[in-house]
This record gives structure tokens, C-alpha cells and sequence, in this order.
């Protein structure tokens, strides 16, 4: 009683903290292709040995290959999730902001709403995870969880700053933007999904902005950005590393855990929550890019 007394009270903490400053985890150098479908010129070598896992496996058209990764086997229910939701990437990875951001012909206006939005949509997702916190089953899970928030908070000090200060945005003027409604939207989901669900179903709801933005790095890095484009600083710190090492690589190994010992109900809400998230991540960037704003 005592244990699970002191993670709420651990919990509620975060969730009346803010955030040292925007940013989210891995939500930088969001870049990408050119083109009605995959664009980018990412061809993948079927003799390669060193695929970040199934990222570049299910860029690959013959999804019977892909299921040949000795990494992830059929079994994977992670695996099979992103499998099956992998045209909302590719429909992300093709996006006008991607490919403009790519390309350095992105509108810096629309660059600085979008860090705004970040800000925002940050704020709501580290207090996504104390709620997670306060659920947690086990002390495994709250450790990860808690991991997990320092992370955020890590990214928030080391990144966010840079762009801010570059951008010329105040702390008044991130206050007095309102979320787009898009963002909004996307914070609500996660917010009562993370309250009202099980544990398992908040945490496959968070498990997109993860896993998207890993991906988009590593196809950013394939598609080598011009080194003349001003987001160039921006895309260079974003998807870094290898698959195997990446943290990206331990939350999905976390939800995989869970989805495999849950119940078939329970799983099966953890994968509608998973692509209700994704679908999000594509109305958040087609917000921003296209200044979808509260009627006034």
C-alpha cells in the first residue's frame, strides 16, 4: 500500500512539474521524400546486414521478405503492428512539411508554428506517462516509465533550447499560442486514453511518436539533405544511431512485453489505440503545415 502510495504521489508531482522547456523526445528532424508514395531514393539491399529491424524492411514492397527479419519474427506483435499500419508512415514520410523540410524549402513561419505545436503537444505527453506512472502494475514498469520522463526532459534541455533561442521564441509568446486544434486533438486522445484505459492501452497509444520519428530519421539519413539546407543543424540531430542501440528499440521491446502477456481484448485495443495515435501524428504535421487554427 505504502509502494503504491509513493508512486501517485511521484506521479501527481510530474504531472503539476512543467517541462523545462518543448521538445519532444524524438520528435526532431522530421524530413522525408518526394513523390506520391515512397519518394525518397531508399533502396534496400536485400544482402544488407546492418537494417535498423523492421524500419527498413517494411519500406520494402515484398512484405513476404520482411517477414524473414531475424530480429523480429511473424510472431511479433509490435512487428505486425507496424506492418499493418505502415501506409500512415508512408503517408507521413511524403507529407509537404517532410519533404520541404528535406528539400531546406520549408517556410521558416511554418518551421516555427511547428516547434510552437511542439511545445504544446510535449507538455501533454510527459504528463501522458505520469498517468502511466500512477498505473503502473509492477515496479519494472513504473522504473521504465519514469526512464521514459527523464528522457523527454533530457531532450527538452539539450535541443529545444537551441531552436527556441534561434527562432526568437519567448516563453510568452509559447504561452499565449493556443494548440491547434489538431494538436489538441491528439493531446485529448493520449490524455483519456492513458486515464480512462488500462495500463497496456495508454502505453500502445504513446508508442507512434516514438517509433515514427526513429523511422523518419533513418530514412532522413538515407536520403542525404542538401548540406546548404538551414534545417540541416535540425535533421542532423534526429535519428541517430543504430536500431539495436536505440532507446526507440527499448519502448518498443516494453509494448511488446505487454502485448504478449495480455488478453486477446486488451491486445486488441492496445492495436486501435496504436493506429488512432498514428493517424494523429499525420493530422498534427497537416495542421501545422497548412495553419489550421480555432475559428475565430
Amino acid at each position: 500500500m505504502i509502494r503504491h502510495r509513493r508512486r501517485f504521489l511521484i506521479a501527481l508531482a510530474i504531472l503539476c512539474l512543467p517541462a523545462l522547456e518543448p521538445v519532444r523526445a524524438e520528435t526532431q528532424g522530421h524530413v522525408s521524400p518526394g513523390g506520391t508514395e515512397v519518394a525518397l531514393p531508399l533502396p534496400v539491399s536485400s544482402g544488407s546486414t546492418v537494417r535498423p529491424a523492421r524500419f527498413h524492411l517494411a519500406r520494402n514492397t515484398d512484405r513476404s521478405a520482411s517477414r524473414t527479419d531475424a530480429t523480429y519474427s511473424s510472431e511479433s506483435h509490435t512487428r505486425r503492428l507496424w506492418d499493418e499500419n505502415y501506409p500512415f508512415y508512408l503517408k507521413i514520410l511524403n507529407m509537404p512539411f517532410n519533404r520541404e523540410l528535406l528539400s531546406g524549402r520549408l517556410d521558416e513561419k511554418i518551421f516555427r508554428n511547428y516547434i510552437i505545436q511542439d511545445y504544446h503537444y510535449l507538455q501533454n505527453y510527459r504528463k501522458v506517462y505520469g498517468i502511466l506512472l500512477a498505473k503502473a502494475p509492477d515496479e519494472t514498469a513504473a522504473r521504465f516509465i519514469v526512464t521514459l520522463i527523464h528522457g523527454i526532459d533530457e531532450e527538452i534541455a539539450r535541443i529545444h533550447h537551441t531552436y527556441m533561442k534561434k527562432l526568437h521564441i519567448s516563453g510568452e509568446e509559447l504561452s499565449s499560442t493556443p494548440p491547434y486544434p489538431s494538436t489538441e486533438f491528439y493531446n485529448s486522445f493520449l490524455i483519456k486514453t492513458a486515464a480512462l484505459e488500462p495500463f497496456e492501452v495508454g502505453l500502445a497509444a504513446t508508442l507512434p511518436c516514438h517509433w515514427i520519428y526513429y523511422q523518419l530519421g533513418v530514412d532522413i539519413k538515407k536520403s542525404q539533405p542538401g548540406k546548404e539546407s538551414k534545417y540541416r543543424e535540425w535533421i542532423d540531430g534526429y535519428g541517430a544511431g543504430p536500431w539495436e542501440d536505440s532507446e526507440t528499440k527499448k519502448v518498443v521491446d516494453f509494448v511488446e512485453d505487454w502485448m504478449r502477456k495480455t488478453t486477446d481484448e486488451t491486445r486488441s485495443r492496445m492495436k486501435k489505440a496504436y493506429e488512432t495515435a498514428m493517424k494523429l501524428e499525420y493530422l498534427f504535421w497537416d495542421g501545422v503545415y497548412r495553419d489550421v487554427k480555432w475559428v475565430e
